[in-house]
């Protein structure tokens, strides 16, 4: 029984999305604990992928006193050390231990100040995980946008910044979108600066990580007027269809795109001649029988036999984006067949 993927800490969900945030201070209001572990964790994450960064933390350290009197005048303290570091925008999260004792975090977050101050509850034992924690950090940024004018471009929201090929996603659905014609306006939150939020409603179309996010998509539909495609591109086909629902609800006309990508694709194929007719087998729970799987997609194309003592090939959950997300997954697997 595969491990749900949103399985994990809220508190690191929350993380996740603001420590991406340029000239954001993120507060955690609880036990030294709990920002000792995230910090080692997303500063680790960030080493593997070459960023070197680290996350800016503050800790309420609430300790034993806190829990049986009260904790507010630490976070008070907390957030007038935040203000010291003159950042654009000061995030508090609230931990399982204060949301047991009742701390009102949001009344002082409510203070009014130069900067926002924006309280994301992730006291995770109330229920949730990880994606929990996520989407209410997203959900909770994207009341600082406005509507406005719909430029053709597009958000990308939703991005999980812990991936370890999130840049390379990036680039590919890009790559993709400029085929069409169609900019990146702002990316929800990867890199992005408290003015890119806000001018979130100045797109036209939202394109969704996956469709974990979809409760997010349709919040700012309803508040900033802006539809939404529900994925990035992923497999073969699904690459063409990304590219239609783009086309289709930005009123384009992207068959020239279109036939490009497909020809990119056939030359792919041809590339990769050299596995047809490998044994392979997925070394990788999420790719079950019977369930849709670009890996299913991708061995039928290449003529490729799914069997239980097969060459190990790897189907990475979440799978590759795009056409050159493919095409970095088949090297991996011609080493693992050995074509």
């Amino acid at each position: 029984m595969p491990i749900p993927r949103d399985d994990g800490c809220t508190l690191t969900g929350a993380l996740s999305v603001t420590t991406e945030i340029e000239r954001c201070a993120t507060i955690i209001h609880g036990p030294s604990g709990c920002a000792h572990h995230n910090f080692s964790l997303l500063h680790a994450l960030h080493a593997a992928r070459d960023h070197i960064t680290t996350p800016a933390l503050i800790s309420t350290d609430m300790s034993e006193r806190e829990v049986i009197f009260g904790g507010e005048h630490l976070l008070e303290e907390a957030i007038f050390e935040a203000f010291s570091r003159h950042p654009d925008i000061i995030c508090v999260l609230s931990t399982c231990v204060a949301a047991t004792i009742g701390d009102d975090v949001d009344a002082l977050c409510r203070i009014p100040h130069d900067i926002p101050v924006i309280h994301v509850p992730t006291g995770g034992f109330l229920g949730g995980g990880f994606l929990s924690g996520h989407i209410n950090a997203l959900q909770t940024l994207s009341h600082l946008a406005k509507r406005g004018e719909g430029s053709l471009s597009v958000n990308l929201v939703g991005e999980k910044t812990l991936e370890y090929e999130v840049q390379e996603h990036y680039r590919e659905v890009s790559r993709i979108l400029a085929s069409m014609g169609v900019p990146v306006h702002t990316r929800f939150v990867c890199g992005s600066s408290l003015p890119d939020i806000q001018r979130l409603g100045n797109a036209s179309l939202n394109i969704l990580r996956d469709p974990s996010m979809v409760p997010l998509g349709t919040t700012l539909d309803r508040e900033l007027g802006i539809p939404f495609v529900d994925s990035f591109p992923l497999g073969m086909e699904g690459t063409i269809r990304f590219m239609e629902e783009v086309g289709a609800a930005l009123s384009l006309d992207v068959t020239d795109a279109i036939a490009e990508e497909e020809a990119l694709q056939r030359e792919m194929v041809r590339a990769f001649s050299s596995l047809k007719g490998k044994r392979i087998r997925f070394s990788t729970r999420y790719a079950e029988e019977g369930v849709f799987h670009p890996g299913y997609e991708l061995a039928e194309m290449l003529d490729l036999e799914i069997h239980e003592h097969g060459n190990p090939v790897p189907v990475p959950d979440p799978f590759p984006v795009g056409t050159h997300g493919i095409r970095r997954l088949l090297n991996r697997w011609m080493r693992g067949c050995h074509a």
